[in-house]
Parts: structure tokens; sequence; C-alpha cells
């Protein structure tokens, strides 16, 4: 069965594509012969004008949200780009008819249309990437990495590909290169550690890139800077100009406006739930409703982090600074659930309306932290380029057990792509990570070489007579 989706593996797309077209065109018929039982020409004839455009409208959406794609999807990201495009299409639809006049075309129509074809393609689709997973079989994958990040990349690793039926798995040191390169041209998947020097991966991306291997690599902190780089040209030369990290000054007025018209908007909603939590706090243990703490930001700067309180008043006062961790001993019952909704970062919006804070951007660190991470990655002052934030591509992606150094690539990420319509995107991810369970703590707990000192010392220390 594998080899026959082999040989029609540059027809199918094209027969997936003909099908999407005709469900787009066909929702519009199914819905005319629902609300008229008939195709009455005088509205009919207006669709029927339209559909030439329409359908060359649906090919670039398609195409733009990659519907066709259904590679490392899920559902979610099937019905996400399949919602995109019809939605894009219901406007470009309304806007193809007025400009042809074509008003006797209902309203209703229109606005029904959209939703049957969301429904019909989501089926389709859906039907589509089940059959796909099972037609296409086992797959053999190589990981390569070396033997200091062994075990860290290997669980990353292990987790991404739980759902995979994996025929082979290699998992080889730099070292062994010559069997690199020999076994590659079996490979399906290929996973490159950061560690791997930049001549062997240069040679392993070289000789994938013509072949029908998928290449995963996690990038080096400095191969982050290249993203979004400008194309220039010396002389016959072509060249990437790298700028500096950080934003322009329109960039800068834009988020601040950003920042203050969220921040009162959120204040103004969740005012009646902080007052409920302040109250339930102060009634379940003992000690001051609000946790202030000092942080850093924007340039070094110091502040002032105001959160709800979710740890006991002496949480540190055995251990010294401690990096929270899944079940940290520390943290109350009530704490617990306010920092699975994240309801303990509402009182930081005041710190975003007072101007130390964004609403996205990277996490802001306290001083004691930061001190040891500099000394491990130099790069980790390049995130105080931008003010800190509330939410931000570690927040959502990573976890309290990401390691410092995988946060410091999310929020390099962040600072390089930073726009407005990132920033909204991001604040929407929080809003589902939110109700996503599971989705703050994960098992392993990798901090940088151990050095910085974790909960689980406190647990050790304190004694249990002590718990509230």
């Amino acid at each position: 069965m594998t080899q026959i989706i082999k040989k029609i593996k540059g027809l199918y797309k094209v027969f997936i594509l003909l099908i999407d077209l005709f469900i787009i065109l066909g929702s519009y018929v199914l819905v005319f012969y629902v609300r008229y039982g008939t195709l009455p020409e005088f509205n009919f004839r207006p669709f029927l004008n339209a559909s030439p455009y329409m359908l060359l409208a649906a090919v670039i959406y398609i195409d733009m949200f990659k519907v066709l794609s259904f590679y490392r999807k899920s559902v979610y990201d099937v019905l996400k780009s399949i919602a995109s495009t019809v939605s894009l299409l219901g406007i470009t639809t309304i806007a193809v008819t007025y400009m042809l006049q074509g008003f006797s075309f209902p309203r209703l129509i229109l606005l029904i249309t959209p939703v049957v074809q969301f429904l019909l393609l989501g089926a389709f689709n859906i039907a589509l990437l089940y059959m796909r997973r099972h037609l296409l079989g086992e797959k053999e994958i190589m990981v390569i990495c070396t033997s200091q990040d062994h075990d860290g990349i290997m669980k990353k690793i292990d987790y991404f590909i739980r759902k995979d039926k994996i025929a082979k798995k290699l998992v080889l040191d730099v070292s062994q290169e010559k069997i690199i390169m020999r076994r590659l041209k079996d490979m399906d998947e290929v996973f490159i550690s950061a560690s791997v020097p930049a001549e062997i991966k240069a040679d392993i991306i070289r000789r994938c890139m013509g072949g029908r291997q998928v290449i995963y690599v996690v990038p080096h902190l400095f191969e982050i800077s290249l993203i979004n780089a400008d194309i220039m040209q010396l002389d016959d030369i072509p060249a990437f100009m790298v700028g500096k990290l950080g934003l322009t000054v329109e960039q800068a007025f834009v988020k601040r406006i950003e920042d203050i018209i969220i921040s009162l908007l959120m204040i103004i909603i969740t005012s009646p739930l902080m007052l409920i939590v302040s109250i339930l706090i102060k009634a379940t243990s003992k000690g001051p409703v609000f946790f202030i703490q000092e942080r850093l930001t924007k340039n070094n700067r110091s502040f002032n982090l105001i959160k709800f309180r979710t740890m006991r008043t002496d949480a540190e006062a055995l251990t010294g600074p401690v990096l929270s961790e899944e079940n940290d001993p520390r943290v109350t019952k009530l704490g617990k659930i306010l920092r699975k909704t994240r309801i303990d970062e509402l009182p930081q919006f005041f710190n975003v309306i007072k101007g130390d804070m964004s609403v996205v951007g990277p996490r802001p660190e306290r001083p004691f932290f930061v001190e040891q991470f500099l000394h491990e990655l130099p790069e980790y002052e390049h995130r105080f380029s931008v003010k800190a934030g509330i939410t931000g591509y570690a927040q959502i992606f990573g976890n309290y057990g990401t390691s410092p150094e995988d946060k410091l690539r999310y929020d390099l990420l962040y600072i390089r792509n930073c726009s407005l319509l990132l920033d909204i995107k991001l604040i929407f991810q929080t809003i589902r990570v939110i109700f996503t369970p599971g989705s703050t703590y994960k098992k392993e707990d990798s901090q940088i070489k151990g050095k910085v000192p974790k909960s689980s010392d406190y647990k050790r220390k304190y004694s249990k007579k002590t718990a509230i």
C-alpha cells in the first residue's frame, strides 16, 4: 500500500484540491436548495457570475493556509486552516458580488454557506488526516546529538513522536559521522540537536534537502538572529543584514497603546474575580494577599512585580531563592488552583499600566537567577532588549520544567519576530493554554547543569509540622 501511495504522490494533492473546490461551490448549491427548494435564476445568477473569482480566491487561500498539508498536523490545526480559509473566502465573495453588482445574491446564503463549508471541508480533511496516518505506516527516524545533551533531547523527541508508529529509531553521536552520512538516505525524519557542530549540521542538511527526509533542527542561539534578516547585495555577493534586537520607535509606541488598552479592559473585566481571590487568600492562609518581588525588565531595570500570593510566606526561609517545579511543596492548596488557571498573574496588569511590563514579552526574572544564567548563557542579556511580559512564547509552549536555555530560544524568537499581529495571536493562544489541562507542568525538570537550586530542597529541609 505504501508503494502505491508513493506512485500517486504527485497527483493526490491535485485530486484533493479538486474535491475541496467542489465542496466549496457545492455548499452554495446545497444551501440554495435548502433555502428555496430549487435554484431560482434571479438569485442564483449572481453566484454563477462570481464563481470563477471565488474559485481563484479559494485556490489562493487553500495554499496560503496550507489546507492540503497534513504532515505533523493535529485535528485542531486542520480545522484552524479551514476556518481561516472559509472566513476569508466569505469576505472575498461578498466583495466580488458587490463589485459585480450582484445585489440579488441573498445575504442569508452568504452568511450560512461558510458554516456549511467549514463543516463539510472539516469532515473531509479530518478523514484524510486519519487515512494518511494509517496508510503511511511506520517512520524511520534518526537523532543526532552529543553525549552531553543526549538525555535532555531524547526526552523531548520521545514526547514529540509519542503518537507515531516508529519502525526504527537511530540515536547517533556526532563522533559517528560516517555512520550518520551512510544511513541518512534510509530515514524519514532527522532530528539535529543544537550542540551538533555547524560543519556537520550543514553537511547533513545539504544531503537531506534533495531527498525525502524531513529535518528538525534545534537552533543555536546565534542562529535565531538570522531570522527575518534583510537580504542585501555586496556588489554581486548576497548577504544577510542582521539588525539589532529590540523595537523601533514606531513599534514601541504601538505596543504601549496595545498594552494600555488590553490591561485596562482586563482589569475592568476581572475586578470581581480579583476581589473574590483576595478574600479567599486571606481566608485560607496566613500572610498578605499580594506577593511583591524584585524582577528585571528592559535594560536590566529592576521593578516590583505584583502577583497573588500562592506560596507560604516563609517559602524561602531555609533555602534562599529557588526555582519552582512540579508538586512544589511551598505552594498552598489555593495557590495550586491559581497557578493552574494563571489567575495569580492578573495583578501584573497593574505593572503593565505603570509601564514596567508589556502584556506580551519575556517573563521577568529575579536578579539572583539572571546573574547565574548570564554566567552559563551570555546571550541571556538579549532578553532585556524589550520589556518583560505577562505571557509569551516560553509561557505558551514551555512549562515550569523547561530549561532556561530553551526558554531563551523562545524569548529571542519572539523579540526577533515581534509585531502587533503576533502579540494578538499569542494572547489568544494563552487563553487556549489556560483551558488546556496539564499545560503548565511536565514531569521532567531540567535546569542549567543542576547549578540552580530547586524547590525540592525545601521539602527536605522543611518540617511537615509547619505546613499550613
